[in-house]
C-alpha cells in the first residue's frame, strides 16, 4: 500500500473519530433533554481510488418506530381515561356516595325519617320546621349536582376547544419542521428536526390517537387512527370544534360517530364521550329523581286542584314537556314557607288546604310516606331499570355515576402500565446512559491516538523520503 493511500486511510479514521466524540458529548450534554433520541454511528469502509479503503461513519437515531407507534397509542389511551376522571373528580366529590351525609340518596333518606317523626307528631311545629329543613337539604342536594354537572359540561367544551387549539399547532408545527427537511436528503441527515418531530408527535398523541408514516427524506404525514389525512408533506388540515362534531378541513372524524373517519382514544375523544354520553345520562338521572319526586307528592296530595304539591318545578306544577334541567330548577312550594306566607302546618294537611285540619290527624303525612314507598317507572334514559322505589332509584343513581369515574381511573392505571412498559422499552433503545457514553469516550480516545500514531509514522517516512533526496 502506498504511503498516500495510508495518509487517506489515516486522516479518514481520525474524521471518523472526531464525529463519534462529538455525538457522544453530545448524548451526555441531552442526557435529560426532553424528546432527544441517542446518537449512534454505522462505520462503512468505501473506495479510495483504488489504492486502498477509507473509513467513513453514517449518523444514526436509535429508534423502534414499532415501538414508538405503539408507545403513542398507549398514551392515547392514558389521555383518553384520565381526562374523564379529571373532569368528572370535583362532581363526582360533592355528589358522594350513597350513604354520604349530603348525596341525594342520604338527602332523601333523612327526609323520609322526617316525615316518619312528623307522622308520630303530626302538630308540632318544630317537627314541622324541621321536615321542612330536611326536604330543603333534599332539594338543595339535587340543585348542586345539576349546577355542578353543568360546569362539568362547560369545562369538558372549553378543554376541548383548547385542545383543538394544540392540536392545529402541532399540525402547523411539523409541516414546518417538514419545509426544513430537504428533499433528495436522507432520514439521518436531520437528526435535530426528527427529535423535534417525534416530540410533536408526542404531543399530538395525547390529544387523539394518529399514525405517523415516514418518506425516504423523513418528512412525516400525520392520519388519525381511522385514516383522515391531518398532514401531508408541507399542509396541514385545519380541525375545528362545533356543538358536538369535529371536523378535519370538511371531513367528519367526530369520536365513535357512525360514518366518520376519525379516532377512538385521546384526551378529546374522552372529552366527546363526557359531553355525549356521560354527562347527559347523568343529568337525566338527576332530572328522573326530580321529576319522580315533583309527581309522588301531587299524585299523594288530595288537598290538592292542580296546583303544585311540596316539591315543585320553580314553583310550578310538573310537566312532561319540560324535563330537561328539572333537577336544578326543583323548589319547595312557597305555601309551607311562613316567611314567605305560607303554614307550616301544610306538611299535615296539603299544599292546598286554606284552613288547618285536626291537630292529629296523619292521613295526608301517611300518603305522603307511602307514595315514597310506591314504585315508579322509571326512564329508560337513564339507563337504571325499572320499576324501583325512590330511595332505591336515589342510591342507584349516585351509586352508577360514582361507577363511572371509579371505571375510568381504573381503566387510566391498566393502560398507564402498558404506556410506561412501552416508554421503559424505548429508554432502553433512545435514552442515554452517561456512564456508557463515557466508556465509549475512552475507547474513542484509543483510536484516536491509535490514527494519530500511523499519521506521525507516515510523515517520518515521508521525512526521511525527502531527506534522501
Amino acid at each position: 500500500m502506498s504511503i498516500s493511500a495510508s495518509l487517506l486511510i489515516s486522516q479518514s479514521g481520525l474524521r471518523a473519530t472526531e464525529l463519534r466524540a462529538g455525538l457522544v458529548s453530545s448524548n451526555i450534554a441531552n442526557a435529560q433533554t426532553e424528546g432527544y433520541v441517542r446518537r449512534g454511528v454505522e462505520q462503512v469502509s468505501v473506495g479510495a481510488g483504488g489504492a486502498g479503503r477509507t473509513v467513513d461513519v453514517d449518523v444514526v437515531r436509535r429508534v423502534d418506530e414499532r415501538l414508538i407507534g405503539m408507545s403513542r397509542s398507549a398514551k392515547s389511551d392514558v389521555a383518553f381515561h384520565e381526562t374523564r376522571t379529571d373532569l368528572l373528580d370535583s362532581y363526582l366529590t360533592g355528589l358522594g356516595e350513597p350513604n354520604d351525609e349530603l348525596s341525594p340518596a342520604a338527602r332523601l333518606s333523612t327526609f323520609t325519617s322526617g316525615l316518619d317523626l312528623l307522622m308520630n307528631n303530626p302538630a308540632d311545629a318544630s317537627v314541622q320546621r324541621d321536615v321542612l329543613n330536611r326536604a330543603d337539604g333534599l332539594v338543595r342536594s339535587l340543585n348542586d349536582a345539576s349546577i355542578n354537572l353543568e360546569r362539568v359540561s362547560a369545562a369538558t367544551r372549553s378543554d376541548t376547544s383548547t385542545r383543538i387549539e394544540q392540536v392545529n399547532q402541532s399540525l402547523q408545527t411539523l409541516a414546518r419542521l417538514n419545509a426544513q427537511i430537504t428533499p433528495g436528503s436522507s432520514i439521518g441527515s436531520s437528526p435535530d428536526i426528527m427529535d423535534q418531530v417525534g416530540l410533536e408527535l408526542s404531543r399530538l398523541s395525547e390529544h387523539m390517537d394518529i399514525t405517523a408514516r415516514y418518506d425516504s427524506t423523513g418528512r412525516v404525514k400525520v392520519q388519525t387512527g381511522e385514516g383522515t389525512e391531518l398532514l401531508v408533506q408541507t399542509e396541514a388540515v385545519e380541525i375545528s370544534f362545533v356543538g358536538l362534531t369535529i371536523m378535519a378541513g370538511d371531513i367528519d372524524i367526530t369520536p365513535a360517530r357512525n360514518g366518520a373517519r376519525g379516532f377512538s382514544s385521546g384526551a378529546i375523544a374522552g372529552n366527546l364521550a363526557l359531553l355525549s354520553e356521560d354527562l347527559p345520562q347523568m343529568q337525566r338521572q338527576l332530572d328522573e329523581m326530580a321529576s319522580a319526586l315533583i309527581q309522588s307528592f301531587e299524585g299523594a296530595d288530595t288537598s290538592l286542584n292542580g296546583g303544585p304539591g311540596l316539591f315543585t318545578d320553580g314553583g310550578n306544577p310538573f310537566n312532561a314537556g319540560n324535563l330537561d334541567g328539572m333537577a336544578e330548577r326543583l323548589a319547595i312550594n312557597t305555601a309551607v314557607r311562613p316567611e314567605e306566607g305560607g303554614a307550616l302546618w301544610r306538611l299535615r294537611d296539603g299544599m292546598g288546604a286554606t284552613v288547618q285540619g285536626p291537630a292529629g290527624d296523619g292521613a295526608q303525612i301517611d300518603a305522603f310516606i307511602r307514595a315514597l314507598d310506591e314504585p315508579f317507572a322509571v326512564a329508560a334514559e337513564t339507563g337504571l331499570g325499572s320499576p324501583q322505589r325512590l330511595s332505591d332509584y336515589a342510591a342507584s343513581m349516585v351509586g352508577d355515576q360514582q361507577k363511572v369515574g371509579v371505571r375510568a381511573r381504573a381503566d387510566a392505571e391498566q393502560a398507564t402500565v402498558s404506556l410506561r412498559a412501552f416508554e421503559s422499552a424505548r429508554g432502553e433503545i433512545e435514552g442515554v446512559n452517561v456512564d456508557q457514553e463515557l466508556q465509549k469516550l475512552l475507547e474513542i480516545e484509543q483510536a484516536y491516538s491509535a490514527n494519530a500514531k500511523v499519521l506521525a509514522s507516515l510523515s517520518s517516512m515521508v521525512d526521511d523520503l525527502l531527506a534522501a533526496f
